[in-house]
């Protein structure tokens, strides 16, 4: 869920992605502080950019 999953990412200072599967319900994203890091529709779309992210280091 957003707030141990995403959140406890973010406590740990890694990026904390919401992906809207699941358990996902609308406005899950505006629950927590800091927002998460991003938001994607789809597991797929969230590893396509994080491929993206590790081809650029």
């Amino acid at each position: 869920d957003v707030r141990d999953d995403v959140a406890g990412a973010q406590a740990l200072g890694i990026k904390g992605f919401l992906v809207k599967t699941g358990k996902y319900r609308a406005g899950d994203e505006t629950t927590i502080s800091p927002p998460p890091s991003n938001v994607f529709p789809s597991f797929v779309e969230a590893v396509d950019e994080i491929l993206k992210d590790l081809s650029k280091q």
